[in-house]
């Protein structure tokens, strides 16, 4: 079956080459971002995620709107931030809440909505969602934020199967312009192959963490449909 496929943080990266995946599958794909990355056979709109909290309503129900009937949902944003967290900005706080988590809730809360069979939703946070930062505070909390949110949506029966993905590194345009080494990171095209894996096959939750030096993948927790079996039925 060919879905229609919604990546947030489509631009570059590991939502970029997810893109590329599954328009070569024959999948109907828009991407989002602030850059048109001139992908061929994808749908682009244009989604700036900041400090502006106000704004950011309209600017998904513009999405959902250019782009309807969803089936799956892939939120692969990021935002580099770092500093302890006196030395962080309220811009800096409120547009990295806005990214992590406040986007994908209202997203996945508008695409639920409108979905007339239940919605696949894939997360792909990072490494930071388990390991605690002093430079990073608040991404560490976003992506731990948005993992839960995950282990909570997966217990509501409108929503389909659920996939966490926390990579631990991407050799990405994330890195630009800081002085990170990037040589032992993760090949963005390699985590996009096993995020596909990862999302094939019958099972209701999974999360995974994509592990580099070497690169290996390590599922944490699956469930299969006999939980959503134990749902229906409570």
């Amino acid at each position: 079956m060919k879905k229609r496929i919604l990546i947030v943080g489509g631009s570059s990266g590991v939502g970029l080459e997810l893109a590329k995946l599954y328009i070569a599958e024959g999948h109907t794909v828009c991407i989002t971002g602030r850059k048109n990355p001139d992908l061929e056979n994808a749908q682009f709109e244009y989604l700036s995620i900041t400090e502006r909290s106000v704004d950011l309503p309209q600017c998904l129900d513009n999405v959902v709107t250019a782009f309807p009937n969803v089936n799956t949902l892939i939120y692969a944003a990021g935002f580099l931030q770092r500093g302890h967290i006196e030395d962080l900005s309220d811009s800096d706080l409120l547009t990295m809440t806005n990214v992590g988590l406040l986007a994908p809730m209202l997203l996945i809360a508008r695409l639920k909505r409108h979905v007339s069979s239940p919605l696949k939703i894939m997360l792909i946070t990072s490494s930071s969602q388990y390991t605690p930062r002093p430079l990073e505070p608040a991404y560490c909390a976003t992506k731990a934020g948005l993992a839960m949110l995950a282990a909570a949506l997966v217990r509501d029966q409108g929503v389909g199967k659920v996939l966490v993905a926390a990579p631990s590194g991407i050799d990405t345009p994330f890195w630009s312009d800081t002085d990170e080494a990037t040589e032992t990171m993760l090949d963005p095209r390699w985590v996009a192959d096993q995020i596909v894996a990862l999302s094939s096959g019958p099972f209701k939750f999974k999360e995974a963490r994509l592990l580099r030096n070497p690169a290996r993948v390590e599922v944490v927790e699956m469930l299969d449909n006999t939980f959503q079996s134990l749902l229906n039925s409570a």
